[in-house]
């Protein structure tokens, strides 16, 4: 009942409206509303660049807004040399965001509960960083910086430094993968104990269902909250290794 009543049941039902006999595949839910997220960024991106206007309209001036604060945070955290990745960094942050909120809205679900989702992003964010090194340092300058110094601990900084580079895409995937799905989870329950005590008999399940009511949204708040802030530290995270592997310290 929880699935039916806080799950993506309008993409199922879109799935059952072209495929009728068949149940649709664990792929298919956050491919389509990953999309779906990326479908309505790019219709607000083109429908912002459309007209641009020394007097912007409101559109245009709420991405505006947001590209002049990501590339004021970029500069802070990856320095000036990082704004020409300034559209990696944003479109990690528009879609990451956009897809945190769609899970608030009944009847979708967030791409980013999904880990294979979150995991080609870090992946991209990882090797981005890697080949910038290699790119800026050389090769050589590269794995030199995995060796040390002291160089004579090489084998030890070899080891740390190569299990860094491994468990930071493993750490960006977790984090934002554990964080959205903790909310929807706690979404899913509410609505499971209000469903759950409106069809109660007992006086008492009528009364308690006063609790989930109140604790809905606040929870859609702290979702709100909590979705803004794990896209920014993504993206801030991501700005961080792109900053290190274009400067020499």
């Amino acid at each position: 009942m929880m699935e039916n009543i806080e799950g993506p049941f309008i993409l199922v039902g879109l799935w059952h409206l072209i495929v009728p006999q068949a149940e649709p595949p664990a792929w298919f839910l956050p491919l389509a509303s990953a999309w779906l997220v990326m479908s309505i960024l790019i219709t607000l991106g083109v429908l912002a660049g459309r007209r641009l206007q020394l007097k912007p309209a409101p559109l245009q001036n709420t991405v505006e807004l947001a590209l002049e604060s990501l590339q004021g945070l970029s500069s802070q955290i990856a320095g000036p040399e990082s704004a020409r990745f300034l559209p990696l960094f944003a479109t990690l942050f528009l879609f990451i965001l956009c897809s945190n909120l769609m899970g608030l809205i009944p009847g979708f679900a967030s791409p980013t509960t999904n880990v294979n989702i979150n995991a080609a992003m870090a992946i991209i964010v990882a090797l981005a960083s890697i080949g910038l090194g290699i790119r800026h340092k050389g090769l050589g300058g590269f794995l030199k910086h995995l060796c040390g110094p002291p160089y004579w601990l090489a084998p030890l900084f070899i080891t740390i430094r190569t299990l860094e580079l491994v468990t930071r895409p493993l750490s960006l995937t977790m984090r934002l993968f554990g964080n959205m799905l903790a909310k929807e989870i706690m979404l899913g329950v509410l609505v499971y104990l209000i469903t759950l005590f409106f069809f109660s008999s007992g006086i008492i399940f009528k009364v308690l269902m006063i609790v989930p009511l109140v604790l809905r949204p606040a929870i859609i708040l702290l979702g709100v909250l909590v979705g803004f802030i794990q896209a920014l530290v993504f993206t801030a995270l991501s700005m961080s290794y792109i900053g290190e592997a274009l400067h020499q310290h």
